[in-house]
């Protein structure tokens, strides 16, 4: 089903999410699925669909939600200040918490994204935990961000539909496990 993304459909996308489904919403830079991070059935699921077993990041909704799920400190913080919410991902060294260990796939780093996307952020908030964050795509072919080629290929999922950068390369990814911090990936910079 196609939904718009805003506050009418926020409780659609909370039943769906809380159901153990995977939807797709759109972010400050690409489409992205999204499932909730403490399911493990969810996320089996979504490596099914993406056919693929990798770490995942995580969508937050605020530093507080992060501070449960990763370690920090003054000197990360403050960077992390400078860049969320924003079009980011944080490599972070990761808490123990209630994710499921098929996020990190038992790594001791966790990637987070606090992104500049009202109704992800507002989702993540009503259900009070994280929700997975990857690019709708299947493992190795290019991410899909046109909405029509979403309908087409993904037709049996719920589709939530904003604005995205359409230009989009993605998050820029910064690792702050190592010093100096080091840029992953460049992406979008606000």
């Amino acid at each position: 089903m196609l939904y718009k993304a805003n506050h009418i459909n926020i409780k659609i996308a909370e039943q769906a999410i809380l159901d153990g489904n995977i939807i797709i919403y759109p972010t400050d830079t690409i489409y992205g699925f999204g499932v909730d991070a403490t399911n493990s059935t969810a996320i089996k699921n979504l490596n099914k669909l993406k056919k693929r077993v990798q770490p995942y990041s995580i969508i937050v909704d605020s530093f507080e939600m992060l501070s449960k799920y990763a370690l920090t400190n003054h000197k990360i913080n403050l960077k992390l200040n400078q860049i969320f919410p924003g079009p980011y991902t944080a490599i972070l060294n990761s808490k123990k918490s209630n994710l499921s260990q098929l996020v990190n796939c038992n790594m001791n780093t966790i990637g987070i994204r606090l992104p500049k996307s009202n109704f992800i952020n507002n989702l993540v908030k009503k259900i009070n935990r994280p929700i997975i964050t990857t690019s709708v795509n299947i493992h190795q072919e290019k991410p899909i961000n046109n909405l029509d080629d979403i309908q087409n290929k993904f037709s049996n999922l719920n589709i939530f539909y904003g604005e995205v950068n359409h230009e989009s390369r993605g998050s820029t990814i910064i690792d702050y496990t190592v010093s100096p911090f080091k840029i992953i990936r460049s992406g979008d910079s606000a």
